[in-house]
């Protein structure tokens, strides 16, 4: 665990006065010398939750909940203290990445200064030029008043070739930083802006930083461009990772123990506009584990309202399947004559459209049921058995009460008694079991994989050889340092190579490329042990004779990635002895065997 000075954690109290910050997530209400509001942490209607100015403190007298203000943006936002410490002392400008010594890159409090910059830029054009005044009439005929477009932040990017460029370097940032944002793109060494004549929607993750950007044709006369253009893949912004308006909707996702998941952008906001705070959407991809470990934080239940074109059908099959399998409570909305919450909206209104919502969720089990219904062929005994099956699979985790309904329902639709769907039933779930109980071969199997998965382990000299010329890749070339930060997975084990490893981060968000005396004197100073150690890796560096290829530095991930998943194997195995159940232990095998593909594939 890192640990903070006690000077710090005060810096950081003293600075973020608790009713200010407070108030930025529940309505408060001064009575007496405390403020009073809804509890964030718990659905109620009688306000419990009380802030005292004085104490600097919270507390909830229904839930129990309370704490400082380092506490309070710890529970709101699921982060650890020490990241809620990083966020409050960057809100009074407290610099202490240096010390604070995690691996986390320097460079991305600078990426996230450049975007917020970006997008204060596009609102600027969209709401003060000619260009924003078209604009503002689309979005006015998409319904969108004034307020929503600032509450979203909705922009636009101007019909120029280099603006954009040309705003960023009056700031002093760096060509290479707008590259690797994505900002601007290079042709015959010149720069231009990669966005022009679209409205566009700036992108923040779950604790509310800028991350990236899509944007939305809105003039006819490009009709035949791609609808929507988003921020390429950068060290901030990966789209498998990204949830539209998490971050605004959080609070609202806890409180109404639920979350609504929809397509697009245009639907969150259409949503939004009729009282469903608590709506999110992806971007433009499928549904991946990480967006359901993410929403898993705020709610087990999730109402997925996808097109109903063939696409969104598919698509709302496979997030079922990730949802289900992380045990979240699925239930699905269908809009009628196809149309999208956008569509909806603007056709019938919000109210009317508030109430298909809330009046009209089916379970999962009830939508997969007409799914698999609706391609039925009754002339077929050979589709009707096969249909029957599927319900069959479909219920095998159901109540005995949810069962025998559907098995009833199953009766009426295809016309075969209950009794006899009962004993068929029976006869499928006592051949399922059979084929799923582990032989000796499976455990023999199951053995080999773990002692495979230990002979990859690499040795304490092999970690620290590793580490060693993962930084001298990072001192071969600054986008190494990028390279390693955009893969969470890799950490530097030991501790004075993890420090240098952070300080070439913070030296090249100033410097494109190294040199040793410029980094000593800027970044070690009088740390006499540290500039030894520095030097001494310097110098092997300077001998180091191996490939700075890609490839190369993938093997040394390969290598931190065994190490992590010995780590990860080794607690399973724990797990294993401790477990009772068959279904936990063939849930934990099926884990080891994951972990060992991994390996498989980086070896």
């Amino acid at each position: 665990m890192i640990k903070i000075p006690k000077h710090i954690v005060d810096q950081v109290i003293k600075g973020n006065d608790i009713v200010q910050v407070i108030n930025e997530f529940v309505m408060l209400e001064k009575k007496g010398r405390n403020y009073f509001g809804l509890c964030p942490f718990h659905s109620e209607n009688t306000p419990s939750f009380s802030v005292s100015p004085e104490k600097q403190i919270f507390h909830c007298f229904s839930c129990g909940e309370g704490g400082n203000v380092i506490q309070f943006i710890a529970k709101i936002d699921n982060l650890s203290t020490t990241e809620s410490i990083k966020k409050l002392a960057s809100r009074i400008n407290l610099h202490i990445d240096g010390i604070i010594d995690d691996n986390k890159s320097v460079e991305e409090s600078r990426y996230l200064e450049i975007n917020k910059f970006v997008s204060e830029y596009y609102q600027f054009t969209l709401h003060n030029t000619i260009e924003g005044k078209k604009a503002l009439e689309y979005l006015h005929s998409r319904n969108l008043d004034d307020d929503m477009i600032k509450r979203f932040q909705i922009g636009l990017a101007p019909n120029s070739t280099n603006s954009l460029y040309l705003a960023l370097k009056s700031k002093n940032y760096s060509e290479l930083t707008m590259l690797d944002l994505g900002h601007v793109t290079k042709y015959n060494n010149k720069y231009y802006d990669k966005f022009k004549n679209r409205i566009m929607f700036p992108i923040s993750d779950e604790y509310g930083n800028k991350i990236g950007f899509s944007g939305r044709i809105f003039l006819d006369e490009y009709k035949n461009e791609p609808k929507y253009i988003n921020t390429q893949e950068t060290p901030i912004f990966k789209k498998g990772n990204v949830i539209y308006h998490l971050n605004e909707s959080k609070i609202k996702i806890k409180q109404n123990n639920r979350v609504f998941l929809f397509e697009g952008f245009l639907d969150v906001i259409a949503s939004v506009r009729c009282g469903l705070e608590e709506s999110v959407a992806t971007m433009g991809t499928a549904l991946t584990e990480n967006h359901v470990v993410t929403l898993k934080k705020y709610t087990k239940n999730v109402v997925i309202s996808y097109d109903g074109d063939s696409a969104g059908i598919e698509a709302t099959k496979k997030a079922i399947e990730i949802l289900i399998k992380h045990k979240l409570n699925v239930f699905i909305i269908n809009l009628p004559d196809g149309l999208d919450p956008d569509d909806y909206v603007n056709k019938y209104g919000e109210k009317q459209y508030l109430e298909y919502i809330i009046n009209n969720q089916k379970s999962y089990k009830e939508y997969m049921y007409e799914l698999y219904f609706s391609s039925v062929n009754f002339n077929n005994i050979a589709s009707l058995d096969e249909f029957k099956k599927k319900i069959f699979q479909l219920i095998a985790t159901s109540t005995p009460t949810e069962r025998e309904l559907y098995l009833s329902k199953l009766s009426n639709d295809i016309h075969v008694s209950v009794s006899t769907l009962q004993f068929d039933y029976k006869q499928y779930t006592q051949y399922v079991h059979r084929s799923l109980l582990p032989s000796n071969h499976d455990v023999e199997i199951h053995n080999r994989i773990i002692k495979s998965i230990e002979k990859n382990r690499p040795s304490k000299k092999k970690l620290l050889e590793t580490q060693k010329i993962m930084l001298f890749f990072c001192l071969y070339n600054r986008r190494f340092v990028n390279i390693i930060n955009k893969d969470t997975r890799i950490s530097f084990y030991d501790q004075n190579y993890r420090r240098l490893y952070l300080e070439l981060s913070l030296y090249y968000s100033t410097y494109d490329n190294f040199q040793i005396d410029n980094f000593l004197e800027k970044y070690v100073k009088e740390d006499k042990s540290h500039i030894k150690f520095v030097k001494d890796i310097y110098s092997q560096y300077k001998k180091y004779t191996g490939s700075y290829e890609d490839f190369h530095l993938e093997q040394c991930f390969a290598v931190i990635i065994n190490e992590l998943i010995a780590n990860i194997v080794v607690n399973l195995k724990e797990q294993l002895k401790l477990s009772n159940s068959d279904d936990e232990k063939m849930e934990i095998s099926q884990k080891i065997v994951d972990q060992y593909k991994i390996i498989k594939v980086k070896k």
